[in-house]
């Protein structure tokens, strides 16, 4: 068993190496603020909602770029560089934003700072791994989404207060704080190793565990040991492309691309969506801007209550009770709203005119529509009853969501690939999953016109249901293993391994926290 660490010294690292994503989380936040002021008509910029989506898919763009880069930048120039490296197109682009000029220039600094976002996963993600212990991996990982959704909050509290070009200047602030800190930023241990770099590895190793070299000495030698089976593995090209292939690459890749895909499709959107809607059916008048702020904020409380979640319950319970929880509230949603026969203006739902934002786990749009005054009945007793129901499934769904769904795939991103290729499968992951939060943007819209609000929530339930099943049937339990453990979880076994092998696939490991 790993050391048990210094978690100060540990977070302190774990939240330096997250301050690109803090400031990509803004970026994530910055189309909701920026479009409305863009289509003010004394606006400095003017843009219609046609030329606004534009800013949102080149965002995409850059982003499915910074994925295929981020994996092999890591590998090539290490994590802590990699990490720095990443918050170039970020402070670029956050500039270039601040001194737009034109569309143009807008869309430009969008593609570059999407280019920085996609980076920061996989490298992050691996970094965050080699850095910390069994017992914190999985709380030191949700930093990555925590991050994320803290600064697309941030972003919509500065956006209801500044001017879009003042809203800038934090986003490109927080990415030169690696660079100035980057003393508390040390190198992983894994990759030094890699590159015959012991010395220096034991250092950094003891540093972060706040040990001496002899406290360190067993977990050196299992990373010494694991490097060296590496080494003994051919490192050619087509051996690279092989062990790519393999079913110990392969299988955590579609089960994590299914996950990130379920996030998009679990309810979170449609919460985003229909805040407002729903909040007047309940007779709760809310302003749109406060509405977006209260639901940002609700992922931040869940990601925090999840950080503390992660190191008692296995990562299979999360997940479990996460997409439970998540149906039961689809399914009470989707059935009132579909006896309350809401009007939602959907003939528009096909273009533009809904504002969409790509955000770190779920796609956040507003509408609108939203605004407009429902022609509602007046409402009996069971009526207010009822429709406090939606209500308090929205607040389940996005509870839920930060609890298990959202943090426990980026968990599992960041422990299932081997070390071997982990660079070039974390990238291909994280662009496999850019991939289905853009389907997100373009599927949802129809999924509304086709299915109506309450068909939608039926169908999000749908998806959690069939979540549920292939997260029973094929999600390891990782909580507690280290890095041997990770790296065997999909290693085909000797016969009289086997049944031991099938054990971590269901159940907590011994040695787990």
């Amino acid at each position: 068993m790993e050391g048990e660490g210094s978690p100060s010294k540990m977070f302190l690292a774990g939240f330096i190496a997250n301050l690109p994503g803090l400031s990509a989380g803004l970026s994530m936040g910055f189309s909701a603020i920026l479009i409305p002021q863009l289509q003010d008509p004394g606006a400095e910029i003017t843009a219609t909602l046609e030329q606004g989506s534009w800013i949102a898919s080149l965002f995409v763009i850059g982003d499915l770029l910074g994925c295929v880069i981020g994996g092999p930048l890591a590998d090539r120039f290490g994590r802590r560089m990699a990490i720095l490296l990443d918050c170039l197109p970020l402070i670029v682009g956050w500039l270039l934003t601040w001194q737009a000029q034109c569309l143009d220039h807008l869309y430009i600094a969008r593609a570059i700072t999407g280019v920085g976002i996609g980076a920061g996963v996989p490298i992050a993600s691996m970094y965050l791994r080699e850095i910390s212990t069994p017992e914190l991996r999985g709380t030191l990982t949700i930093l990555m989404p925590a991050a994320a959704n803290t600064g697309n909050l941030l972003m919509y509290i500065l956006g209801s207060l500044l001017p879009w070009r003042l809203t800038t200047l934090p986003g490109a602030i927080l990415p030169l704080l690696p660079i100035v800190l980057v003393y508390f930023l040390p190198e992983t241990p894994v990759w030094l190793l890699a590159r015959g770099r012991k010395e220096e590895a034991e250092r950094n190793l003891c540093s972060l565990r706040g040990m001496s070299n002899s406290q360190c000495q067993e977990e050196m030698k299992a990373l010494e040991a694991d490097e060296e089976d590496e080494k003994n593995q051919d490192q050619s090209l087509s051996a690279t492309v092989n062990k790519l292939l393999d079913r110990t690459v392969l299988f955590p890749m579609a089960l994590l691309v299914f996950l990130f895909f379920t996030q998009s499709f679990s309810g979170s959107n449609m919460v985003s969506y229909y805040t407002v809607t729903i909040l007047q059916m309940a007779n709760i008048p809310l302003d749109e801007n406060l509405a977006a702020i209260l639901v940002a904020a609700q992922y931040v409380v869940g990601y925090c209550l999840s950080s503390m979640f992660v190191t008692r319950i296995p990562r299979r319970s999360l997940l479990f009770g996460s997409l439970a929880l998540m149906m039961i509230a689809n399914l009470g949603a989707g059935i009132v709203l579909f006896n309350s026969k809401v009007p939602v203006d959907t003939s528009n739902s096909n273009t533009t005119e809904h504002l969409s934002i790509i955000d770190a786990d779920q796609l956040v749009g507003l509408s609108d529509i939203e605004q407009a005054s429902l022609p509602l009945p007046v409402p009996g007793v069971m009526d207010q009853v009822l429709s406090m129901v939606p209500v308090i499934s929205c607040i389940f769904i996005t509870f839920g969501y930060a609890c298990g769904l959202g943090p426990v795939p980026f968990i599992l991103f960041g422990e299932l690939f081997p070390s071997s290729v982990r660079g070039s499968a974390s990238s291909i992951t994280a662009f496999l999953r850019s991939i289905t939060v853009f389907l997100s943007i373009k599927i949802f819209p129809s999924l509304l016109w086709l299915c109506d609000i309450w068909g939608s929530f039926l169908s999000c339930a749908l998806v959690c249901g069939v979540a549920i099943g292939v997260s029973f049937l094929f999600v390891p339990e990782t909580k507690g293993m280290d890095s041997k453990q990770l790296e065997n979880i999909y290693k085909r076994q000797p016969k009289e391994t086997e049944e031991a092998t099938v054990g971590l696939m269901s159940k907590e490991p011994l040695n787990s926290a």
